[in-house]
């Protein structure tokens, strides 16, 4: 497993896509717990960078970025090449449907659902190996409850964490916090009883 998590932000190609910031990259990646053989999905890649982070650690396994933006697929794949990801592949798609080829699956990542949140979860129940994990993020009151709902309703068994990050900026002979969008990380973890 990579022993760093949070690869500072201006180590990554960027473009117009959103990027989940180093910070909150590394919490991700602690509640993923992903190993050295896992197989894993990222979902909404976005840059690519938590798919980074996550072949980066899952040395030994195979890691499948999706993401439904052109230039998205593009920063992911110039990504993963100035980082030597080989464990990486990518899909030009929309979850569910971009789902559907996949083999089992032991952690999944969930960075944007483009609303498509039940659907997603349906297939990752059919997807995810015994024990298997999920990681979602959600910057939105509507995303927060919806995902919280589809656990309980589910039965899975999740926690949830809400962080807040102020980075430090220089203003003159002063420094003022600079802060961040509060996200919610959701972990949520299908047992075999529960499918």
């Amino acid at each position: 497993m990579s022993s760093v998590f949070g690869l500072a932000d201006e180590k990554f190609i960027r473009g117009n896509v959103p990027m989940t910031k180093a910070e909150i990259r590394a919490l991700v990646m602690v509640k993923a717990g992903i190993r050295p053989e896992d197989t894993v999905v990222d979902i909404g890649a976005g840059t690519g960078s938590i798919s980074i982070e996550a072949a980066l650690a899952a040395t030994k396994g195979k890691v499948y970025a999706i993401e439904r933006n052109p230039e998205g697929v593009e920063l992911i794949r110039r990504n993963a090449e100035q980082f030597g990801c080989t464990n990486l592949e990518i899909i030009h798609g929309k979850a569910p449907d971009a789902l559907w080829d996949l083999p089992p699956i032991d952690v999944a990542i969930i960075g944007g659902s483009g609303g498509q949140l039940p659907a997603i979860f349906s297939r990752l129940e059919e997807l995810l190996t015994t024990g298997g994990r999920v990681v979602a993020t959600a910057v939105t009151a509507e995303t927060t409850a919806q995902l919280l709902a589809l656990c309980k309703e589910r039965k899975w068994q999740y926690d949830a964490v809400q962080v807040q990050i102020n980075r430090l900026r220089k203003a003159g002979p002063y420094h003022l916090y600079q802060p961040l969008s509060p996200i919610l990380i959701v972990q949520a973890q299908l047992t075999k009883e529960e499918v």
